[in-house]
């Protein structure tokens, strides 16, 4: 009788304990994804194998073609861009410092419709 009492007991500590890892926050199966859902934003560290911190504003240009929008401060937005081997799909944010990538990051929709409206492009012409 007590063996059969060990074996129930054994037996729903092993039940308790897989409930317990199953309820547990695991590791995310796309951590991409998970960090991009929970932060806003994540970092980049290359684009393709061309486009990296330290890149030329023109290089930029030339491999991921004419931004999708230009802020005020000179950040280039490409929209609908993803991470390899990920399901994380947002804004690609390009900062520049002297001409050249400071800063390469993929942002959530959200974050970036919360941005500030970009001003229109003028429509004035300079004449001489």
């Amino acid at each position: 009788m007590k063996s059969l009492l060990r074996q129930i007991l054994a037996l729903s500590a092993a039940a308790g304990f897989a409930a317990a890892v199953a309820a547990s926050p695991a590791v995310p199966a796309d951590p991409a994804a998970h960090l991009l859902q929970r932060h806003g934003s994540l970092p980049v560290a290359n684009v393709g194998d061309h486009v990296e911190t330290g890149s030329y504003r023109v290089h930029v240009s030339a491999r991921l073609g004419r931004p999708d929008a230009v802020l005020p401060d000179g950040t280039w937005l490409y929209h609908r861009r993803r991470v390899a081997d990920s399901t994380a799909t947002g804004t690609l944010v390009v900062r520049f410092d002297a001409g050249r990538v400071s800063e390469l990051r993929l942002a959530a929709p959200a974050l970036v419709a919360a941005l500030p409206p970009v001003p229109a492009e003028s429509v004035l012409v300079a004449i001489k």
